[in-house]
């Protein structure tokens, strides 16, 4: 893939793009850490780093981001960061610059993506009363955090989560949840729109948040929609790094999973089909909550109205797939 990066690089990105488990933000740090690599291949003796000129250097930030982009294209802070790392590339005017640019650019990314995920979770805080009964899809590590505070502040509430097959995230939540003394009770997926009946606020994550819809784990438009029915709260929890202008995979069937994580039950001749994400609009959702606080859904449209990646990425998401 890079012409002049090791097999390091290349196998960094590949386990990006194979982990259907870890939210944003560990993905955003493996994603930084990639760029840190990508200067210390590029900057060694062994690999001619003196000699690196900034056409080189900027040709291997270009194809490393492409390659990022690709790897999770679902996942809009992962674009964002990329397009960030690109940009500052393309503003150097050494080969050694353009490397470390790229690799700043993604830190202080990652950094701010962090803070705000914090400033989000504890805004999420006050909806958390004593008493409450929150029930939550997946695993969000924004959410998780915002229980974990409410949990701190001193607020007794209990958790209702969907175990969120196929890959079980909501059993890692419940896990993590119990060790902090947070009574977790743990529902299959298709249970949910029963169990609403018990509970009195819903939070979920987001894996982007367009000017129309919350992209999160399949089941959350469900969800939603019984919330909607019922008159529930419900709310999605990011920051805005992962807010984007456009779903630019939205003409694409992107069936991410691998079949088989559904089960070995297909008889020959039938086909499974195994969807990690979904969109659910913005208008089912009481709010976005966000670094910034509660958004109504017309607010969330228009700051994911303003968030735009790089031309580069853009062409290099609209080429068909080999």
């Amino acid at each position: 893939m890079l012409s002049r990066t090791t097999s390091q690089t290349d196998a960094a990105i590949g386990d990006i793009a194979s982990d259907n488990v870890s939210g944003a933000a560990e993905v955003l740090r493996h994603a930084e850490a990639i760029f840190l690599l990508l200067n210390t291949e590029l900057t060694n003796p062994a690999s001619l780093g003196a000699s690196l000129s900034i056409e080189e250097a900027q040709q291997a930030v270009r194809e490393t981001c492409i390659a990022l982009a690709k790897a999770q294209p679902d996942m809009s802070s992962l674009l964002r960061l990329a397009s960030e790392a690109l940009s500052a590339a393309r503003a150097a005017t050494a080969g050694r610059e353009a490397l470390k640019s790229a690799a700043d650019a993604a830190r202080r990314f990652v950094e701010s993506a962090t803070h705000s995920a914090h400033a989000a979770a504890v805004h999420a805080v006050s909806l958390i009363r004593d008493g409450s009964k929150v029930l939550t899809h997946s695993r969000s590590s924004t959410v998780l955090e915002a229980l974990i505070e409410a949990r701190l502040a001193g607020k007794h509430f209990e958790v209702i989560a969907t175990e969120s097959r196929p890959m079980f995230e909501g059993r890692k939540l419940a896990g993590e949840l119990s060790t902090r003394g947070i009574h977790v009770t743990v529902i299959a997926d298709a249970a949910a729109s029963l169990f609403i009946e018990r509970a009195d606020v819903i939070m979920v994550g987001a894996d982007r948040v367009t000017p129309e819809n919350v992209v999160n784990k399949i089941g959350t438009r469900m969800i939603a929609l019984a919330a909607r029915e019922r008159g529930l709260p419900i709310y999605a929890l990011c920051d805005t790094s992962k807010f984007i202008v456009a779903d630019y995979l939205a003409d694409v069937i992107r069936d991410q999973g691998n079949a088989s994580k559904l089960g070995p039950f297909a008889p020959e001749g039938v086909a499974a089909v195994n969807r990690y994400f979904e969109p659910t609009p913005l208008a089912y959702f009481t709010g976005v909550i966000t670094e910034l606080g509660v958004l109504s859904d017309a607010e969330a449209s228009l700051f994911a109205g303003k968030a735009c990646i790089d031309r580069i990425l853009l062409e290099a998401l609209a080429e068909p797939a080999r």
